[in-house]
């Protein structure tokens, strides 16, 4: 079977408060969070570090409302890895395959998401190059 992954291109953790979790990564490693950016949709801040060719995502929640998405999501799964997506060479091909192969796709715009029941609970997206 041919390699489907090229690499991973982001390891999204979701947390309370976001700025004690950017300042302990800065302290225990080094990371320099120079992206963020806001996804009013979802009511969430995101900060970025690049590790490698990899970026290292906090996100926290812009609405203290508890059932806004982040909130919801940590009340009902606690703090911790949210998603990790994976860079395909064909993003079309790979979710054609993998549907084939019975994984629960969530389609999106240029990226696609596989449902945790499909992939022992995490939540992997794919994002086409």
């Amino acid at each position: 079977m041919d390699k489907v992954v090229d690499h991973i291109e982001e390891v999204v953790l979701v947390v309370e408060n976001q700025d004690e979790a950017v300042s302990l990564y800065e302290d225990l490693f080094g990371f320099k969070f120079d992206l963020s950016w806001d996804m009013p949709m979802y009511d969430m801040r995101v900060k970025s570090a690049k590790v490698g060719e990899t970026q290292f995502q906090i996100v926290g929640s812009t609405n203290p409302a508890p059932d806004s998405f982040i909130n919801k999501f940590i009340k009902d799964r606690g703090q911790g890895i949210h998603h990790i997506a994976f860079s395909v060479k064909n993003l079309d091909e790979t979710v054609s395959r993998l549907k084939q192969k019975g994984a629960q796709i969530i389609p999106g715009e240029g990226f696609s998401f596989i449902h945790p029941r499909s992939t022992y609970g995490l939540l992997i997206e794919l994002l086409g190059q």
